[in-house]
């Protein structure tokens, strides 16, 4: 007699679930399961940031219905969609203040997010300090966070290279930058030995292009 359909999934592991998942493409039940099975803080930081990558994403797709939001109103769409994912995300949570973004796993794993819209780079350094010097303890499972910079103006590729030269030239301890495979002309990452932990703390500067500004309206046809 042969087996039935709840017999044979039965034998299926987790490990088993999550291949067959990744070959069939099925990207939510994968990640699911990618994040109910970090077993360190870098799987945990790993599985966060390639999430982060697909909402960032999604956001940039529609400029024209974010153009006038804030700072608030942009992280906020970003925490309700990680919650939406299972993350333990907060926003204005108690952390040395009222940190932008916070997400909270197991084994006391956690993780800031300080957001600015760009308008000047000494504004992103002030939120790199905050994330820095203020928010982030630098402690074991606890020593990566991200700027994100939500950036309205042209040429976002442009502003983020510039922000990786002022930051280049802000004399940080032990300071080294690395590229980002996934978006390198939009997303960096540095490394610092942080002032209150004295060990090197790891930041992914991430930016989301939004600018708006369609050519196409109130122009006369072409004969």
């Amino acid at each position: 007699m042969g087996e039935t359909e709840s017999n044979i999934l039965d034998r299926f592991t987790l490990k088993d679930i999550k291949e067959l998942a990744d070959q069939l493409g099925v990207a939510g039940l994968a990640g699911s399961i990618r994040r109910y099975t970090a077993s360190t803080y870098q799987q945990f930081i790993d599985t966060l940031y390639s999430d982060l990558n697909s909402i960032v994403s999604t956001l940039q797709e529609n400029p024209e219905l974010r153009k006038d939001d804030g700072e608030d109103r942009l992280t906020l769409e970003i925490l309700s969609i990680l919650r939406g994912m299972g993350y333990a995300a907060g926003h204005e949570t108690k952390i040395g203040g009222h940190t932008d973004l916070s997400v909270r796993g197991k084994n006391n794993y956690l993780w800031i997010g300080e957001a600015k819209i760009h308008g000047s780079y000494d504004y992103l350094f002030q939120g790199f300090q905050q994330l820095c010097t203020r928010y982030t303890t630098g402690d074991t499972n606890q020593d990566c966070g991200a700027l994100i910079i939500y950036i309205k103006n042209k040429n976002c590729a442009a502003v983020v290279k510039e922000w990786r030269e002022r930051i280049t030239a802000q004399g940080l301890t032990n300071l080294s930058i690395s590229d980002c495979e996934d978006r390198p002309d939009f997303v960096f990452h540095t490394t610092h030995t942080h002032e209150r932990s004295g060990t090197p703390f790891n930041v992914k500067h991430i930016g989301i292009s939004l600018y708006f500004n369609p050519q196409d309206k109130g122009k006369a046809p072409i004969p």
